[in-house]
């Protein structure tokens, strides 16, 4: 790119600056006393640095500079070039200044990974087949689909990741083995070779993960409901980021005018239009550090409009989006569900495999007890079934319900378990602790050896970037810290405790957290300090990580032109490739097998520890080292550890242990300090402080009341949880009772019930884990108090075991605290319980009920895209980036997203143009994408019933009806609605209106228009119509076979269709043959049914016509016999009745006769009775006999065939129809 050139070389002789020549026509040979030892290098001369910063190099028409060099680490076996860059403004100051890296390593063998690469290539290959297969079958049908896009860049993606690969292998392999690393031209071309790959690969890892959302929409519609929510908004999306992107130019256009020259976030048109995109996600750090006249207008008509409307804007388009896709497929969920309820049905299997068989008569009915089994409600309407069940299954899943005094002890205990965790946890006091610890080490300043220098400056905790400056602090700011952050003056008010935990002359840290002291190894002199040192082993740089490299693989460093070697490894041994952290044992990269030994004065001051063994940090092992609490002998041991190769370049990492005792709060603390780096060199740095409360078990008469006050809210506290624990056996008992006698044998198994009883309420398995982690916190108590009473005697031992006890003891204290937290959560979501059967509190759990199965599948989404989006964060930016160094750290990077925390310009230094591929379309897709579906779950699934009144002095008269009497508790009238009347409608909700939407839309689509589109035809169902009969449901059924028939046919159609490339001769040769076909067939049945319709006709309607006048004449030959039976029936009934008015006449006088019609009784003989009776009888077989001569048989030809009758009539008949 032009410009100056010079090239700086360092030696033990000093730097020196080679001025290039850029002609390359140089006659200067190369001069090793000048560190030249490059024949390539031309250069025009040789000066000093100092002379050279002296020349005018670096004067007022400087317009950039820019430095490069290379380094090479033997752990990673990697080159990595190093660019730093200043731009200068044409105002005259610093514009920019950053510092860019690209690395690229060497030892890229691996035994294993490359059978996993010819595995991922076989398989994408197979991948790419199907695609191509899938294209060519369902062409053009197939190009609609968006996955087959997704699978087509992934499978680009993947052959493009090879491709690259293998055409970067050959190229390294002569960057390793030749001189060309030197080069750095040949460098960057490399470098972008292995950008364009990361860039490949981030895409295919992307759409690779992401396909699993087509697997699954496979098989879950609630999958596929989402997919369908995210593809039918995104039409609407892009048309309305389209419309209010014309608003945002124009918005960004206002900002770059009126901020550009106050504020850097608005310098030019790019970083404008981040700064407003960032403004409108709502971060509003952008608008800080200046002040203008139209920052608060701009601000709040740009808020209002984008952050305000156009988010809700958003949250329609998907809302209305996610109702309209649930509308569509209601369907698809009723199935299922009826699919679902139809496999319950069939059959319950047992999940305990051991369950007896029910015996004979319990198939047949009976259950253990002799109960009765429930009725077979299989042959039941389905909505009736299901409320039957519902009905039956009421006491299953009806939990006990809490009332006011459960309420009321439950409290109580929450109350005392949070008082005993406050006086005995100290949570306040212990914070007070850690933040004066960690201010006196991180304020304390120490002169300190600059790195790659001479000099010294006063530095702090903060400053230490390099190994040195740790060795340096250890042996300056340490002995600062433990003896010169109190005045002598204050020491004897340290002393003065009652448990005389700190001796006279003691240090303490911010005058009352003074330091323990405990005897050294030899007993002669007290310690008050622990260091432990790991360090790494030392191998030979052999140009790999690893043994199995094959040596053609291997870095050497370089040759010359004629093969020889001119310059070998740049580093000849090499380290650690791995973290070892210091309280980790058995690293791999650890020289466990080292034995280090320091005396000093006679006495042991250092020597190695073996792991799993007291008297090292955390028991891990390493080189431990006690330092005396003489502030002389201190300084003098950490000079001789210094001097006596303690502090090397093989030492991985440094802890510094401290035990203090604050006699104010009787606490006592461990303090860690802890140095570790990486095989990068980073040197990380952390200050921990753990505090614990002292009981003080030694002095407990005097202070019972202190122990009381700590130890009764805990007793109080297990009481209650024991009562508790009992109520919920007896609950679990009761119910494994009721399900004994009332359930089949197979459903009423111990197991059976316990996993029924705690899955029917969700609050049940939650008491039960909080009461399991009482018992279980109570117990890591009771051993803490136990373990602290060997304090004293702890503290007149070796100094080693004191560090150890307090470590343990903080180790214990710290579970206890955890398991308590976790407690208090689920303490915390009890009372929930007591309030659920308020209506207000139904309604809310009744509709994460409904939607849990939309909520959990779309949870599922969002993990596949967010991970997906995870992995392609972390091949983009890990290497450049440290907020995505890792899966870990990528994953909570591409989270805060979702939270509104994100920042663009270090995805760009890292990555520009990834960051731009990324950034937008991420954000956009989970802030204001899925945000919006889950909003529209809970939209959709909210029960929006009103509840009913709350009847306030109903509730609170068992409290108070006796305290206050003057007020009349039974006076609270609600006027309640009518349960049978019409219920008022309210508002509707979007689920509902859109549901209305998307009937119409349906409808129209169908066809469904009325008179010339006026209004629609609504069909009604045929049982609204017209009685379902026999003949009529047989119609219908074969209506529907018919129906099912053709659109198999035509499915079949479409299935052939796909498989023929040309569709006119697809048309000719399968669809027209098929019509042809078809033809001849109904045309056949059609002639077939016309021959039997004039066979019909001749025949059938013949017979029927003869049969007609048969029965015609029969009908009327029978009212003829019919007129002439009544003729003769009254005849007779005349005559009886003639001479029955006779025989009166002949019995009774007139007088008598006269009575009997005026209604006067009179006596009547006993035979004249008798006389009468008779005659009744006579009248009653007469008109029996007229009717056994009326009775005609219902059918003519019986009469026919029935030869053995005897009666006149019929043989009257009969010759009559044969005559």
């Amino acid at each position: 790119m032009g410009g100056y050139v010079a090239v700086a070389t360092t030696s033990k002789d000093g730097t020196v600056v080679h001025l290039v020549d850029s002609s390359g026509v140089s006659d200067v040979m190369p001069d090793p006393t000048l560190n030249h030892c490059d024949g390539n290098l031309t250069r025009s001369g040789t000066v000093a640095l100092e002379e050279f910063l002296r020349e005018p190099f670096f004067d007022s028409q400087l317009g950039s500079l820019t430095a490069e060099f290379q380094t090479y680490n033997a752990n990673f076996q990697s080159l990595t070039k190093v660019t730093v860059l200043f731009q200068f403004s044409a105002a005259g100051n610093l514009f920019s200044h950053r510092v860019e890296t690209q690395t690229l390593q060497l030892d890229i063998s691996h035994s294993w990974i490359q059978y996993f690469e010819y595995t991922y290539l076989v398989l994408t290959c197979f991948y790419f087949f199907d695609l191509v297969y899938r294209i060519g079958k369902g062409f053009p049908t197939y190009l609609r689909n968006f996955w087959c896009y997704v699978n087509a860049c992934s499978i680009v993606g993947s052959i493009s990741c090879f491709g690259i690969w293998y055409f970067y292998m050959p190229t390294l392999d002569t960057f390793r083995r030749t001189r060309l690393f030197q080069d750095y031209t040949n460098f960057d071309n490399r470098s972008d070779t292995f950008g364009f790959y990361i860039l490949t690969s981030s895409f295919a890892v992307f759409t690779i993960y992401l396909r699993m959302l087509q697997f699954l929409g496979h098989t879950r519609s609630r999958v596929v409901l989402l997919l369908r929510t995210i593809t039918f908004s995104a039409g609407n999306m892009i048309i309305y980021i389209l419309y209010i992107g014309v608003i945002f130019i124009g918005f960004s256009t206002f900002a770059l005018t009126s901020f550009s020259s106050v504020s850097a976030n608005f310098i030019n048109p790019w970083v404008t239009f981040v700064s407003t995109f960032s403004l409108f996600m709502g971060d509003l750090r952008v608008m800080s550090g200046f002040n203008t006249t139209f920052k608060v207008p701009f601000m709040w008509l740009f808020m209002f409009f984008f952050f305000f409307l156009s988010v809700q804007m958003f949250n329609a388009i998907i809302n209305y989006a996610y109702n309209r896709v649930s509308e569509d497929m209601k369907s698809v969920f009723q199935r299922e569900q009826l699919e679902k309820q139809l496999t319950k049905t069939k059959g319950e299997r047992s999940f305990w495999p051991f369950q007896r068989k029910p015996k004979a008569e319990e198939e047949d009915g009976l259950t253990y007890g002799g109960a009765m089994k429930g009725p077979d409600l299989t042959t039941l309407d389905p909505a009736v079934r299901e409320k039957v069940e519902e009905y039956r299954e009421r006491d299953t899943k009806k939990s006990a319900k809490d009332g006011l005094c459960t309420a009321m002890v439950y409290f109580v205990m929450v109350g005392c378990y949070i008082g005993f965790l406050y006086v005995n946890m100290l949570v306040e006091e212990k914070n007070q602790l850690r933040l004066a610890v960690e201010s006196i080490v991180r304020q304390t300043e120490v002169p300190m050896l600059l790195p790659y220098s001479n000099r010294t400056m006063l530095q702090t905790w903060d400053d230490i970037s390099t190994w040195s400056q740790v060795a340096s602090w250890m042996q300056v700011g340490l002995p600062a810290v433990v003896f010169n952050s109190t005045a002598q003056a204050f020491m004897e008010t340290a002393t003065s405790g009652s448990q005389q935990l700190i001796g006279a002359g003691m240090r303490c840290l911010r005058s009352w957290n003074c330091l323990i002291t405990g005897t050294g190894n030899g007993g002669n002199s007290t310690r008050i300090a622990r260091i432990t040192q790991k360090r790494s082993k030392r191998l030979p740089n052999q140009g790999s990580r690893s043994e199995a490299t094959p040596q053609d693989e291997r870095f050497i460093g370089g040759f010359a032109e004629t093969g020889d070697e001119v310059q070998g490894l740049l580093v000849n041994e090499s380290g650690f490739f791995q973290i070892i952290f210091p309280d980790v044992a058995q690293n791999e990269a650890e020289d466990a097998a080292l034995q280090f030994q320091l005396v000093f004065e006679n006495q042991p001051l250092c020597q190695t520890v073996a792991a799993a063994a007291g008297g090292s940090y955390r028991k891990s092992g390493g080189i431990v080292c006690e330092l005396s609490s003489n502030i002389a002998t201190f300084e003098r041991q950490l000079e001789t550890m210094l001097a006596s190769s303690f502090f090397v370049k093989e030492s991985a990492s440094f802890v510094i242990e401290l035990v203090a005792h604050n006699s104010n709060r009787d606490m006592l603390s461990y303090i860690v300090l802890t140095f570790y780096q990486t095989p990068a060199g980073k040197v990380h740095k952390d200050i921990r402080v753990f505090s614990l409360a002292l009981f003080g078990w030694d002095v407990g008469v005097d202070k019972l009341g202190y122990f009381i006050g700590r130890l009764l809210p805990g007793a109080i506290y297990m009481t209650l949880v024991v009562a508790f624990t009992i109520m919920l056996y007896q609950e679990m008992q009761t119910e494994h009772t009721r399900r004994s006698v009332a359930e089949s044998a197979e459903k009423s198994g111990l197991f059976t019930t316990i996993f029924t009883f705690f899955a029917s309420d969700v609050f049940r398995p939650v008491d039960a884990i909080s009461y399991l982690m009482s018992f279980w916190s109570f117990v890591l108590f009771v051993l803490w108090l136990v373990k602290e009473g060997d304090l004293q005697q702890k503290l007149q031992g070796n100094y080693g075991e004191i560090v150890d006890f307090a470590s343990e003891l903080i180790a214990q204290e710290k579970e206890y605290n955890r398991i308590s937290a976790a407690n208090l959560l689920l303490l915390f979501v009890r009372p929930l319980r007591f309030i659920r059967e308020d209506p207000r509190m139904q309604r809310l759990n009744q509709t994460l009920q409904d939607a849990k199965t939309d909520i959990f599948w779309f949870i599922v989404v969002l993990c596949i895209v967010l991970f997906a989006c995870t992995l392609l964060a972390n091949v983009s930016f890990g290497p450049f980036f440290p907020g995505c160094i890792d899966i870990s750290a990528s994953f909570l990077f591409c989270f805060s997203f979702i939270l509104g925390e994100f920042d663009f310009w270090s995805l760009y230094r890292a990555n520009p143009v990834m960051a731009v591929i990324f950034f937008f379309p991420y954000l956009i897709l989970v802030y204001c994408v899925f945000t919006n579906i889950f909003f529209a779950i809970l939209d959709r699934f909210f029960v929006s019933a009103d509840p009913p009144p709350m009847k306030l002095k109903r509730k609170l008269k068992p409290l108070l009806s006796k305290i206050c009497r003057c007020i009349d508790w039974d006076d609270d009238f609600v006027m309640e609605e009518d349960p049978k009347g019409a219920k008022k409608e309210g508002p509707q909700s979007r689920a509902d209106r859109v549901a209305v939407t998307a009937k119409i839309i349906h409808d129209i689509r169908k066809g469904l228009d009325g008179d010339s589109g006026s209004r629609l035809a609504q069909s009604k169902p045929l049982t609204e119509v017209c009685d379902v009969d026999e003949k009529l449901s047989n119609v219908v059924k074969w209506s529907k076979e018919e129906a099912a028939s053709i659109v198999s046919e035509f499915q079949n159609l479409l299935v052939k269709k796909q498989r023929h490339k040309n569709e006119d001769v697809f048309l000719k040769q399968v669809v027209m043959k098929k019509v042809d076909a078809d033809e001849t067939k109904t045309r056949e049945e059609m002639e077939e049914a016309h021959r039997q319709m004039r066979y019909a006709a001749e025949v059938h309607e013949v017979m029927a016509v003869r049969d007609q006048q048969t029965l015609a004449k029969y009908i009327w030959l029978l009212e003829q016999k019919i007129q002439k039976k009544m003729t003769d029936k009254h005849a007779l009934m005349m005559e009886v009745q003639h001479l029955q008015d006779e025989m009166d006449k002949m019995r009774f006088t007139k007088e008598d006769l006269r009575n009997q019609a005026n209604g006067v009784g009179a006596d009547v003989p006993q035979e004249e009775d008798e006389g009468s009776a008779s005659e009744a009888e006579l009248g009653e077989m007469i008109q029996a006999n007229v009717a056994s001569a009326s009775r005609v048989p219902l059918d003519p030809n019986s009469a026919m065939e029935d030869t053995g009758r005897s009666d006149p009539a019929t043989a009257d008949m009969l010759k009559a129809l044969n005559g």
